[in-house]
């Protein structure tokens, strides 16, 4: 987050008035450039896109970022272009406007100031800063002070976000720590318990050439004298039965030692798994092998038909077969059932689809128990992910009766 170069006389909400724009609570409900925002810019497009967001732009534009750009060198730049009036200001301020649509259009219908308050409260507490943050920003109905407030409370986010990331660093390496001290520990008492077992092995080879060799020494006697003395036979039993006790607890132990061992290699396991847990915590994003759809065959409902070829692309590479239906542009709705009654699993992007065509596959995947994903948007990793999540969700099979169909529906 940029921050702002404030005088000491000078009030917040004034520093953050847009240069040129009106911002009566009394006047229409008209937009503002992205470029006509100024030092707004950076906290835009920090808080309202993602890299990923920025990046695609840059390739549409054939924008060259250089191959050791990092991602405040990327965010720098389109800060700049975004102040400017040109093509890239205007493809960032689309994008805003389509991905928030909703959002501009309700703040537009407000005209109340309290209603303004209210409206950004409850976005922020159902998660949704980032279109609320946009929709207040580029309208000129907006009172400067809720603009304050509201960059205020943006800015605040991210120092927020940040303390708690580094908080769940800190912790996953702690538990680092702790798993190499038990590991090292597993490993010390491994090593005990060969030894423990090689020492077992060698009495148990002792007790049996001890055992032979009694055995041996009960035949000879036989065979010397049927007649021997009772007592000596007592005697030679007796040191006979001590030495299979013997025998039996060193077997007890050993038991024992494995249980212990393997008690030890279950709680290892535990703490690699929490470690992964916060490991992950860390990341924007939680990656799971799509390769559990093998031989599984997708619905890919809605989206635009310049991306169908690519995501048929991915699918195919991980041997899914893939269905499309355009959500009734020019395929009819009966189709949806039978195609729904076909797949295994349904992705359906929200943001490009009829919505009776959606709301119909809804309910057959949940009459016929099959997973139903809908995705943010209609993108070639949106659909990526949305394989990664279904491959949770499905178990892997080296095939389906849907498999073994002709080919992908058109």
């Amino acid at each position: 987050m940029c921050s702002q170069n404030f005088g000491k006389d000078q009030p917040i909400h004034s520093a953050l008035t847009l240069k040129g724009v009106g911002l009566s609570s009394k006047s229409q409900a008209k937009r503002v450039h992205l470029y006509e925002l100024g030092s707004w810019c950076c906290s835009i497009l920090g808080t309202c896109l993602t890299h990923e967001d920025l990046m695609a732009v840059a390739r549409k534009w054939n924008v060259s970022l250089g191959p050791e750009a990092r991602m405040f060198d990327v965010h720098g730049f389109f800060v700049r272009e975004a102040g400017k009036r040109g093509d890239i200001s205007r493809a960032l301020q689309k994008l805003l406007d389509s991905r928030y649509n909703g959002f501009v259009r309700r703040i537009a219908k407000i005209k109340c100031p309290n209603s303004h308050v209210d409206f950004w409260n409850t976005s922020v507490n159902d998660g949704f800063v980032a279109g609320a943050y946009w929709a207040i920003v580029s309208h000129t109905h907006i009172s400067s002070e809720l603009k304050s407030r509201v960059f205020g409370e943006v800015h605040m986010m991210s120092h927020l976000l940040g303390g708690s990331t580094q908080r769940i660093v800190g912790a996953a390496a702690e538990l680092q720590a702790h798993v190499d001290s038990i590991e090292r520990r597993q490993e010390r008492l491994s090593a005990q318990t060969r030894r423990s077992i090689e020492r077992r092995d060698t009495e148990i080879i002792q007790l049996r050439d001890k055992l032979e060799e009694t055995r041996q020494e009960l035949l000879k006697a036989e065979r010397r004298s049927q007649t021997a003395d009772e007592q000596t036979i007592n005697r030679s039993a007796k040191l006979l039965m001590k030495r299979e006790r013997a025998l039996i607890a060193s077997r007890t132990k050993n038991r024992e030692l494995e249980a212990e061992v393997a008690a030890l290699k279950g709680q290892v396991e535990r703490l690699r798994i929490r470690k992964t847990q916060a490991q992950h915590s860390v990341g924007r994003e939680r990656y799971v092998s799509p390769r559990g759809l093998c031989g599984k065959a997708v619905l890919y409902l809605g989206g635009r038909a310049n991306n169908i070829v690519h995501m048929r692309k991915v699918a195919e590479e991980l041997n899914v077969e893939f269905l499309h239906h355009d959500g009734g542009l020019e395929q009819s709705h009966q189709l949806i059932t039978e195609m729904v009654e076909k797949c295994d699993a349904v992705v359906c992007p929200i943001n490009c689809i009829n919505h009776q065509a959606c709301m119909k596959a809804k309910r057959l995947c949940k009459r016929l128990k099959k997973p139903f994903l809908p995705v943010p948007s209609t993108g070639q990793a949106s659909f990526s992910r949305a394989l990664g999540e279904l491959a949770i969700q499905m178990p892997s099979s080296a095939g389906t009766a849907n498999a073994a169909s002709t080919g992908p529906t058109q």
